[in-house]
């Protein structure tokens, strides 16, 4: 294979984007969310000052304030003052 083509490959291996969302509990005790993926239904249990990826290709969570919300992956969600937030 010649220069160009493992260059060109090389680019886009590294230039994958992560397309998992995270979660980071801003709480003193630990937070439960439930993660569905497609028939999936999944408890995650997030301890306090903890992050955690989940949901890496679209999926729906509900909080634990009982908010439900559709992720697509990438988003950075924050448990903080029993409030969620999303960025």
């Amino acid at each position: 294979m010649n220069k160009f083509a493992w260059a060109a490959l090389l680019t886009i291996i590294s230039a994958q984007p992560s397309f998992a969302a995270s979660v980071k509990n801003d709480e003193s005790s630990a937070q439960t969310i439930v993660v569905t993926e497609g028939s999936s239904k999944t408890e995650l249990q997030v301890g306090p000052g903890e992050t955690v990826e989940f949901c890496n290709g679209g999926c729906f969570v509900t909080f634990p304030n009982g908010d439900r919300e559709a992720l697509t992956g990438g988003e950075t969600v924050e448990i903080k003052g029993g409030k969620v937030s999303i960025k």
